[in-house]
């Protein structure tokens, strides 16, 4: 019974005064989990892009710039590339650009009864003269792209 009252007793309005309640959290100090306002959307668009970054140097095989690991793009050792990553709503038309691409590389592998290869999709941008983007999905880079590349560099 002594854990029933502890538990009505951390319930409580959320301190932004946005209309939730529920369990307060510690940090922020006195939010309830789903709040809206500006300080607790921004605490967790921070978490969630340095998860995505932390899960994309992993990914690439990139080297932390320190014993405990690094998520911040910009500190890491890639002795290649600059990096940066993006998460969120924000990369939403990119994917789906990326999505109809790949459907369309896969439907044509079928119809010519090719093996089935990873999809590399090349973007020609009007203006950008001869220059383009390449995208491919980070399990290809892991499986083909990063093992040539340490190849290429340790001759």
């Amino acid at each position: 019974m002594g854990e029933d009252v502890d538990e009505v007793a951390r319930k409580a309005d959320c301190a932004c005064g946005c209309g939730l309640f529920g369990t307060v959290r510690k940090n922020p100090a006195g939010h309830i989990r789903g709040c809206t306002c500006p300080k607790c959307r921004g605490q967790r668009n921070r978490r969630k892009g340095l998860t995505k970054q932390r899960q994309a140097r992993k990914a690439l095989g990139v080297a932390p710039s320190h014993k405990f690991g690094d998520a911040n793009e910009e500190n890491w050792g890639d002795a290649i590339f600059a990096n940066e990553v993006k998460a969120g709503a924000q990369i939403k038309p990119a994917v789906t650009a990326w999505s109809r691409i790949e459907a369309q590389v896969l439907s044509n592998q079928t119809a010519i009864g090719s093996i089935k290869k990873p999809c590399r999709a090349i973007l020609m941008p009007d203006d950008w003269g001869k220059e383009g983007l390449v995208m491919v999905r980070l399990s290809t880079w892991s499986e083909l792209i990063r093992p040539a590349l340490e190849e290429y560099y340790k001759s």
